[in-house]
């Protein structure tokens, strides 16, 4: 496996322990909080980071089924952290996440956690 190829596999691992973090607090405190819209933009940052490197490292084009999952699934994390900093900008920390938003903040981590394990059966049937 080329280097590159495992610094994309570590950060975006690093990013599915980053954004877990960010919404099982999410789901337990219902409440937008620095530490949740931290974990989830630490977990972005990771995740553009690695997804980078992995179009790099890949002999494959950039435009393959997989790779549109996973940047659907960026985009649906990068769409939650807007939408929860808005929220907290907008109402302040500690305020109680709108169902809508919390609905689709868990909708959206479960699509980005199906991508991330699509990915790890795809790198294993290679």
């Amino acid at each position: 496996m080329k280097p590159i190829l495992l610094v994309a596999s570590t950060l975006v691992t690093f990013a599915l322990i980053a954004y877990s973090i960010g919404i099982i607090s999410e789901i337990r405190i219902k409440r937008v909080v620095n530490s949740v819209v931290n974990y989830l933009g630490v977990g972005l940052l990771l995740d553009i980071s690695g997804t980078t490197c992995m179009i790099i490292g890949s002999t494959n084009s950039p435009f393959t089924y997989h790779g549109f999952m996973g940047y659907s699934a960026l985009l649906a994390m990068f769409m939650d952290n807007v939408l929860l900093w808005n929220l907290k900008i907008k109402q302040g920390t500690g305020t109680v996440v709108i169902p809508s938003i919390h609905k689709y903040s868990v909708t959206a981590y479960a699509w980005w956690v199906f991508v991330y394990l699509s990915g790890i059966l795809m790198a294993i049937n290679r």
